[in-house]
Order: structure tokens, then sequence, then C-alpha cells
């Protein structure tokens, strides 16, 4: 099963490399098909990037070849998420000063359901903090992700591509 896999996605890879789309809609079409694997876009994931692929023009291939990915990569991109919303909603919140006297002359609070209250707020925060890193992470990453297969592009497809000409002729011979 793992080898079928690892065979498709090395023929998706060749058929990319094989293409006669410019490096800049190729890395458009791939950059495009990773930002929705941000988002939990359980099984859509596929359809929305091939839209967004359509929308900038970029290479429906790469499109998909980086949703599936971004598939198998879930678990990693959701804590990416949370961390970083979380980083970013603590940089950008400021707790109030507390000052001794007030937390000494305070009476202590009876047991009641605040205390489930609070913890229904912190789950909201935890999704706010998601929310927050998903939309940052697939914008940046995103970004970044176009230039770094647009460079690999333009600087390794010819010498891969010829290589692996070399390699099927002495297959052949």
């Amino acid at each position: 099963m793992l080898r079928r896999i690892f065979r498709t996605l090395k023929y998706y890879i060749l058929t990319l490399l094989r293409m006669q789309n410019s490096d800049h809609r190729i890395a458009l079409g791939f950059s495009s098909g990773f930002f929705p694997c941000w988002y939990p876009t359980f099984g859509v994931d596929i359809i929305i990037a091939i839209a967004l692929s359509r929308v900038v023009s970029g290479n429906m291939v790469a499109a998909i070849l980086a949703a599936s990915m971004g598939s198998f990569l879930w678990p990693l991109l959701f804590f990416i998420n949370y961390k970083v919303g979380y980083m970013i909603s603590h940089i950008f919140s400021t707790p109030p000063p507390i000052e001794l006297k007030d937390v000494i002359t305070a009476p202590v609070p009876d047991r009641d359901y605040s205390v489930l209250a609070s913890y229904f707020s912190k789950l909201g925060d935890m999704g706010v903090n998601f929310l927050i890193g998903s939309a940052v992470n697939s914008i940046i990453f995103s970004f970044i992700l176009y230039f770094v297969v647009r460079y690999l592009l333009s600087q390794y497809r010819k010498p891969l591509l010829t290589k692996l000409k070399k390699a099927r002729k002495k297959r052949i011979l």
C-alpha cells in the first residue's frame, strides 16, 4: 500500500516536471493548492484547491499534489496553527495590572458554576487562537511556498529531466 502511494506520488512529480507550463504557473498552483490545507476542510480541500488554482490561473496538477500532501500533514498543521495563534493573541493582549492589596482584600468566592463557564471560555479562546493561526499561516506559507517552488523549478527542473532521460536510456539498453 505504501509502495503504491510513493509510486503514485513519483508519477505526479514526474508529470509536473515534464509539463510545458511556466515555473510561475506551477508554483502558483502548488501554493494555491496548499492554501486550504491550513483550515479544517476535511475532504473538501482538494475541491477548494482546484477552484483556487483556477481562480489564480495556476497549474491544477500542482494544486492537487499540494492538497494531497497537506492532507497527510494535517496533524502537524493543526498544531502549528494553534501555537502561532496562541503567540499572536498573547502578543497583542495585555493583562490588567494586579496590585497586591487588591488580591489580599478580595473575598474568597463561593463555589458555583462560574468555574464551568470559565472552562467553556477557554475552549472558545482555543478556537480563536486556531482561527488566527490558520489565517496567518495560510497567507505567509503560501507566499513562502510560491517562491521556494518557483526557485526549485527554475534551478533543478532541466537537470532532473536530463538525469531521468539518461537513467531511462540506461534501463532500455
